[in-house]
């Protein structure tokens, strides 16, 4: 004859395992699907970034202006910094004034303190922190070429 203490306890035993089976049967659906969710996510995420430094290679105005954000961000730009930058580019006063569409005069006041850049132009100039010495050639040279062939027309 079996032990009746055996027979009840593996009894409780099998019950409270197929209670806990039971209880934990959604959350390991809900688990599943969260991690499923997660991994879209982070596809996604890299998608973005993908995205992104492609705008950054093309031109950091273009990834400056879409990446704007609803709340404006207040940009700190002021004379010595714009003299600074200039030089960090080897840029003349002329050239810089070509990139950021501004006359050679307001770069000059700029720099002196007497007046400070507009929104555009230091979300531009903040755009030029990040950009390097070759590719700020390219995009004078670029602006050079557009203004040579905009004179035979005129």
């Amino acid at each position: 004859m079996p032990d009746i203490k055996q027979v009840l306890s593996d009894e409780i035993r099998r019950l409270a395992r197929k209670e806990i089976r039971i209880a934990t049967q959604a959350l390991e659906k809900s688990v599943s699907m969260l991690r499923h969710q997660l991994a879209e996510e982070k596809k996604l995420v890299v998608n973005l970034e993908k995205r992104l430094s492609a705008l950054d290679k093309v031109s950091p105005f273009a990834a400056a202006q879409s990446c704007k954000s609803e709340a404006p961000v207040k940009l700190r730009m002021n004379a010595k910094g714009i003299v600074r930058l200039r030089k960090k580019l080897n840029v003349t006063q002329e050239m810089l004034a070509a990139l950021l569409d501004v006359a050679p005069h307001t770069v000059s006041l700029w720099e002196q303190g007497r007046t400070s850049p507009r929104a555009v132009q230091k979300e531009k100039l903040c755009a030029l922190r990040s950009t390097g010495k070759r590719e700020v050639k390219k995009q004078i040279t670029a602006l050079q070429a557009a203004k040579k062939e905009e004179k035979p027309q005129a």
